[in-house]
This record gives C-alpha cells, sequence and structure tokens, in this order.
C-alpha cells in the first residue's frame, strides 16, 4: 500500500496528536473501559522474517518506521526478572516481578520544524519484590522490582529556546531520572546499578514509575566549555509515592505533600571516540517528615549529594588505527551521600564495568560487574543496637551479569549477586541471589 506524504506542518502534528493517544489510552482509570485497538494494516513489500524483524510486532506494515521518521516513535516492551535467594539464614524464596512499559514521543523538530517535545510512558507493575519483600537489606535486587501499581509514570513537553541555550520540560516528570541515575540500566540487575543509589531517595524527589508534577531547565554552557551545562529542577514531593495516587493522575494530592528541589551540574566529552560525562549534583527540601530513630527528635527538611562520573575507556580494533565502535569497554563511579542523623543510609559508593562483545562471535552480548557499599545512618545503627546489642555497618553487594541478545526483540539475562553483612549487620550471613531477566520488545 503507498503511504500518503504529508507536506504541510499541521497536518502532521494533527496527526501526531492522534497517535499520542495510543499510549493515553493505556493509562488506567477507575472509570476506564476496553481499550481502543489499533487499525489493522497490510503489509507492504518485503518484510524481514518474524526472528529478524527489530520488534516482535513487526513494523506494521511499513507504517511504524514511516511515523518514526516523521517524528513519532512508540515503544512497548515488557521485563520480567525471576530471582531467588539460595544462600542464606533467611527463608529462601523464588519471586516473578515484571514491568510492561508503553511509551510515545513526538519530536516537533520533525513534525513541524519547531524544537520540542512530548512524551508520555504508562507502566504496569505485577509480581512480588524479592529484596523489598523479604530479604531486609539496604539494596534492591532488582532495578523495576516495586509495588505492584498500573500508572501514567510520565506525560512532559520539552522545549528548547535561545537555539538550545536553554531546554525547559514541564509536566509530570521521573526526576531521579534527571538528577543522579545512572545509564547502565540497560544490563545490571541490582537497583543501585541498574537505576539509581538508595540513598538518593530520602529527598523525595519523584523516581520512575511514579512521576509527579515538576519543571526541569537545562542551561547549555558550551560558550564557555563545549560540553558544560547546569540544570536545576522542582518537584512535588511524596509522603507515599503510590498512595493515594494510585494511578499517577491525582494531581490534587500531588500538590499536598510540599516540593523538593534539584541542581546539577555536569560536562560531557566533545569529539571523541570515548565518550564520558561527569555530573555533581545536589536534591533537598524542607519537609517536617524526618525524625531520629534513636532519640525521635524531630528535623525538618533534608539533603542528598552526589557525584558520577561514566566513561567509555575501550574499544577494539578492527584493523589498524581502526576501532571499533559498536564493542568496547564502559565504567561507572558514584558517590553520594546524605545526613545520618535522620536517614537509613548515610553513605553509598557504586561502581560497574560493563564490556559488550566481550566473547568472539557475540558481538551484542554484554557483560556487567558491579560492586555496591552502603553504609547505615549513624542513628540507625544507635537504634538497632539498642534492641539487639550491636550496631550496624557497611553492606557490599557484589554482581556479575550477563546479557544474550539472540533476537533484535528479544534479550535475557543471568545474573547472580552475594550481599555482604546484609543491612549491614555483620552477624548475618551472606546472601547468594540468582537471577534471570527477559526482556522482550514489541
Amino acid at each position: 500500500m503507498k503511504m500518503t506524504n504529508y507536506h504541510h506542518p499541521l497536518e502532521k502534528v494533527t496527526l501526531a496528536i492522534g497517535l499520542f493517544g495510543l499510549t493515553a489510552s493505556l493509562v488506567p482509570s477507575a472509570d476506564a473501559g476496553p481499550g481502543n485497538e489499533a487499525p489493522t494494516q497490510a503489509a507492504s513489500g518485503t518484510s524481514p522474517s518474524f526472528w529478524d524483524q527489530q520488534y516482535m510486532f513487526g513494523d506494521w506494515g511499513g507504517k511504524r518506521s514511516w511515523l518514526a521518521d516523521q517524528g513519532v516513535t512508540f515503544d512497548f516492551n515488557n521485563i520480567g526478572d525471576f530471582q531467588a535467594d539460595v544462600s542464606g539464614s533467611q527463608t529462601h524464596h523464588a519471586t516473578y516481578f515484571g514491568r510492561f512499559r508503553a511509551s510515545t514521543d513526538l519530536n516537533f523538530r520533525k513534525l513541524a520544524d519547531f524544537d520540542g517535545e512530548l512524551f508520555a510512558s504508562s507502566v504496569w507493575q505485577y509480581g512480588q519484590n524479592l529484596s523489598g519483600r523479604y530479604l531486609h537489606v539496604n539494596t534492591l535486587s532488582s532495578s523495576i522490582a516495586g509495588a505492584e501499581s498500573d500508572r501514567l509514570d510520565q506525560l512532559w513537553y520539552k522545549q528548547g529556546l535561545f537555539s538550545q541555550l536553554l531546554t525547559v520540560k514541564v509536566g509530570q516528570i521521573a526526576a531521579v531520572n534527571e538528577f543522579g541515575a545512572t545509564d547502565f540500566f540497560d544490563l545490571l540487575f541490582n537497583d543501585e546499578l541498574g537505576y539509581a543509589p538508595n540513598a538518593l531517595f530520602s529527598a523525595k524527589q519523584p523516581f520512575s514509575p511514579a512521576g509527579k508534577p515538576g519543571v526541569v531547565v537545562w542551561s547549555d554552557l558550551s560558550a564557555v566549555t563545549p560540553g558544560l551545562y547546569v540544570k536545576a529542577g522542582v518537584f512535588t514531593a511524596y509522603t507515599n509515592s503510590y498512595r493515594p495516587d494510585r494511578f499517577g493522575v491525582d494531581y490534587n494530592d500531588d500538590f499536598d505533600h510540599g516540593a523538593v528541589a534539584s541542581f546539577e551540574m555536569g560536562y560531557q566529552e566533545q569529539n571523541t571516540n570515548h565518550p564520558g560525562v561527569y555530573k555533581l549534583g545536589i536534591n533537598g527540601n524542607d519537609l517536617a517528615i524526618y525524625s531520629n530513630p534513636y532519640t525521635g527528635e524531630k528535623y525538618r527538611g533534608d539533603i542528598t549529594a552526589y557525584a558520577l562520573a561514566e566513561k567509555t575507556v575501550y574499544h577494539p580494533e578492527i584493523a589498524p588505527g581502526t576501532l571499533d565502535l559498536k564493542k568496547g569497554l564502559d565504567l561507572l563511579v558514584e558517590f553520594l551521600g546524605a545526613p545520618g542523623d535522620r536517614n537509613n543510609l548515610e553513605f553509598e559508593f557504586t561502581a560497574g564495568a560493563r564490556y559488550t562483545g566481550l566473547i568472539p562471535g557475540r558481538d551484542q552480548d554484554k557483560t556487567g560487574l558491579g560492586v555496591i557499599y552502603s553504609e547505615n545512618g549513624s542513628a540507625s545503627s544507635d537504634a538497632y543496637a539498642a534492641s539487639h546489642g550491636h550496631g550496624l555497618g557497611g553492606e557490599t553487594t557484589l554482581e556479575v551479569d550477563y546479557q544474550i541478545n539472540p533476537l533484535s526483540w528479544f534479550s535475557f539475562q543471568l545474573d547472580t549477586q552475594y550481599i555482604i553483612n546484609p543491612g549491614g549487620d555483620a552477624r548475618r550471613d551472606g546472601i547468594t541471589i540468582l537471577g534471570l531477566r527477559t526482556i522482550f520488545r514489541f
């Protein structure tokens, strides 16, 4: 079937807004009925086989690629984590947790030749959270596991101004994605390495998949130093990220819990085959919700600070003087601190390594190594000592992960984690966790 060409920007925008509703229709509500189905489209031309196509459901007769060329992209995926703790003194469990995500992105640079972007994402989370429910440790063994929910995650608009010297994002935003999260979420299982350190969340900034109203402003400082930037954000805080805002659209409640502010300065290396990014950031609030777990003293406000570095350090050579940029080694280091008198964790250190194409003939497979150290807050340690006779120190988690990509639309990962001094208690036995992750791209 021949594709109709849209020449007028307004026609493109009208088409895009209609398609945007495909994702919006997935957002649950108390009154939601059966979802609208996209019309069936006949295939045109020669299509790749089921095993070779980029997505499990194909290219929709070429229309998906055509829409992407116009600036309209869709992403539907399901990530599932099966995990079992196989050592340690605790009762052992085997659990499964899954997350289905549907998102739509409209690039108005392609659609209508102006510097804007509209993004929406909704999720369905289901299953059991192994470490959160059973293990009583400082870290989360899965980067997707959380509360069971079906909700709108993010819905924001981003606008570039003054030739991109200033960029503004406003709407429902996952602040942690912007301030403190890592870029290793495509590989490592553990939440500290696969998303963001747990100590970061004490300042109550919204996170994915529980985005909240807010605004982020970037300033490009390339005129001072190419690659230099600063950004700041303000977001609604929360007491419980999932309740009573069950579906992610209870905006009246969102504005009843105060605000959290974030700031970051960063540098992105320019014009190099070994890119790197370096960030310094801080998050804080003035909420009267904190107390000393040992003395009971009340506090107002909290703060977290972080320093993060991610760097590609190696590419193998295809031939003398020619690098294979699709393979190589990337490294991550992050430090984070928070006051120990009111937070469960007062210090975290994470380090990770990711190698793409380590095994000959497996060019797209990825190998990951990670280490996490988390130090319990001084007041939490004192409170624990009062009830258990000994205090808490630090917890160390080691992780090794291998991702296999047999198909463009399917990947699976084998993962092993070992937790030393679980929860910071040196008297507890170490915990071994075995995991299998599956990723389907629809």
